[in-house]
């Protein structure tokens, strides 16, 4: 069915590609007509046009039945930080934040479990609201609070940055670190309370011991661990992770607890002990036990809302078969596919060339076929998906970057500029060698097997001799990484845990392996620009972007780090891609936005769980009559 399903999808977009006339050479052209326009789900026109609905509150309905990933006992247990525990799907329904956090459409912390918090002169001072309590009714205080940042030391780079936590009273804890960053402390700030001492308490003073005796100050002032407290903090995360209570014994945060596990449902009522009066007490979350039976469940009614995985089809078959009741909003996911491009094999070691296929790939036509909420991603190259390009980078500072938008004529161009001739349809290097361009992907993902075929077919039809080589999953890492592809498939400049560009830019170190960079085996990164023929020094300015104090002083190094990618197209990004939220229960009302487009909104952002706890945090999550 999933192969079926795919070939279809691919016909489709081929299909658009034929349509628009791209295959006979249009020059760059917006593809605006009907015909060259694939038809998604957001196209559709539904009746329902906001997310609130008015009305009076059916006090009588008090259950969400909605799609959560989760694994059934056996296997699955209650740590977080173990495989099989609770995960980003179940944390945020069960583990408050310290503050629920969105960049879009400005950086924001609203308190959760916090009342308040002060950042100056490098000290965070955060307040707990008074008679917090666990599920259990066992108080939430700043022994609780300190307890749970030791847990979490490696998470929230308090090991690195931390200088001191201390306990200022009983509600209050204070925490001095080593760099004035507002983006350090976000780690911190929006991290969840998980590790109650009454359960994690032991390991956690192990980690205490580590970090106010096994630590000392480097060269850039910060921490590193000593070598015996690295040995001692393996070993107590080895010996901690073999904890694994019962998913319906842990001792939760949030506004739920576990209830009920089985294979296909759980089921969580509202914590007795909250803080705030609920009105939805229960939440029914249905695993996802294969595609086939998602779909299934979406086209019965099964669940009142959820952003669940749709083929492009299908999610465009749901909301016309429903579009007298159907809500749908769009938000960004802070990710991206697209090309990593191989920089140490040719023909792609040269910079023209990566240019060349750059101008090749046309997004508008690839990407709305893909998946339900892609849209065409980042023309100017730049790593960054639109929700940090835009808000980092101005119209002026875009003015000045190469834009890669699909124009054969400067493919060509470029080719023609290092030596390459096109004889007979077919193009030859400066050796006159027919050059190979090996493009690879995972092939059991949708995105990369339709983009990865539709630009081999592109670059074939431009006579340039490209092929696609699907790799399973098991295989595709290990193969992307080997050098021998020179376009890999992935999703590098993806930002979804902080939603910031250092998050981006700081996967270097991971996609890189794919662009085949070659990493210092010493020293700090430091790559030639091949526009400018000078060093850019990477990593130095990374590492000013992360003690940036302000969004607009973050700005004037993304625009450093983004210059740098739009020279020398390291990453070729096809799909900037927003999460769509289908909202099918016609009386549900949620916190107003528009729907039908892509939003910025404090409470949608983030992924499909923490877009519902901070709904359910705003207090205005109910039905209507």
């Amino acid at each position: 069915m999933r192969k079926k399903r795919m070939k279809r999808a691919v016909s489709l977009l081929l299909a658009a590609v034929m349509t628009a006339g791209l295959l006979a050479g249009c020059q760059g052209e917006e593809n605006e007509s009907d015909g060259g326009k694939i038809k998604t789900a957001l196209d559709v026109e539904t009746k329902l046009k906001d997310t609130k609905l008015e009305g009076e509150i059916d006090e009588s309905k008090t259950t969400i039945t909605t799609l959560l990933s989760f694994t059934p006992e056996p296997a699955g247990h209650g740590h977080p930080y173990v495989e099989g525990g609770p995960d980003w799907s179940i944390q945020p329904l069960i583990y408050d934040t310290l503050c629920d956090y969105a960049t879009q459409p400005e950086t924001e912390f609203k308190p959760v479990l916090l009342e308040n918090y002060t950042w100056e002169d490098k000290v965070l001072t955060m307040k707990l609201k008074e008679g917090l309590m666990y599920s259990d009714g066992t108080p939430i205080n700043a022994d609780e609070l300190i307890n749970n940042m030791y847990m979490d030391l490696s998470n929230l780079q308090l090991l690195i940055y931390a200088e001191s936590i201390e306990k200022v009273d009983d509600l209050t804890v204070r925490v001095k670190y080593t760099k004035d960053s507002s983006l350090i402390i976000t780690y911190l700030l929006k991290s969840q309370l998980m590790f109650p001492s009454s359960q994690y308490g032991e390991w956690a003073a192990v980690y205490k011991d580590i970090f106010e005796n096994m630590r000392e100050l480097n060269e850039e002032g910060d921490y590193d661990m000593t070598e015996e407290g690295q040995k001692l903090f393996d070993e107590t995360t080895l010996d901690c992770n073999n904890y694994l209570p019962r998913m319906t014994e842990i001792k939760t945060s949030g506004a739920y607890y576990i209830d009920t596990v089985t294979s296909d449902e759980i089921t969580l009522k509202e914590n007795p002990n909250y803080r705030d009066d609920l009105v939805i007490d229960t939440i029914v979350g249905i695993r996802q036990s294969s595609t086939e039976a998602f779909q299934i469940a979406v086209q019965n009614g099964e669940m009142d809302l959820e952003a669940g995985g749709l083929s492009t089809d299908l999610a465009l078959q749901v909301a016309e078969s429903n579009k007298d009741t159907i809500r749908q909003v769009a938000y960004p996911a802070f990710s991206q596919w697209g090309f990593c491009m191989n920089v140490n094999k040719a023909p792609t070691d040269k910079l023209e060339v990566r240019q060349a296929i750059a101008y090749l790939v046309d997004t508008e036509s690839i990407a709305p076929a893909t998946e339900p909420g892609m849209m065409a991603a980042d023309e100017y190259a730049t790593a960054l998906p639109y929700a940090l390009r835009d808000k980092y980078l101005s119209d002026e500072d875009k003015s000045e970057l190469t834009s890669y938008k699909y124009n054969e004529e400067k493919a060509t161009e470029l080719l023609e500029s290092v030596g390459w001739t096109k004889q007979g349809g077919q193009w030859f290097d400066e050796t006159g060698a027919v050059p190979k361009i090996e493009i690879t992907g995972i092939g059991a993902y949708q995105v990369c097997l339709i983009m990865g075929e539709a630009v081999a077919n592109k670059l074939q039809e431009f006579g340039i001799d490209a092929s696609f080589v699907s790799k399973e999953v098991s295989a595709y890492s290990d193969y992307s990484q080997s050098g021998q592809a020179h376009m890999v498939i992935d999703g590098f400049g993806s930002s979804q845990t902080i939603q910031h560009p250092y998050e981006a830019y700081s996967g270097i170190w991971w996609y890189g392996k794919r662009m085949n960079l070659t990493f210092p085996t010493e020293g700090k990164l430091i790559w030639k620009d091949d526009v400018t023929g000078e060093d850019f020094h990477y990593e130095e300015v990374l590492n000013d972007l992360k003690l940036a104090n302000s969004d607009e002083e973050a700005s004037k190094y993304v625009k450093e780090i983004a210059t740098f990618f739009n020279h020398n197209v390291w990453y070729i990004p096809v799909t900037d891609q927003s999460t769509i939220y289908r909202i099918h229960n016609d009386k549900l009302s949620l916190p107003s936005v528009p729907t039908g487009e892509v939003v910025y909104d404090f409470y949608w952002s983030g992924n499909s769980s923490m877009v519902l706890a901070k709904l359910i945090h705003s207090g205005e999550v109910h039905y209507v009559k």
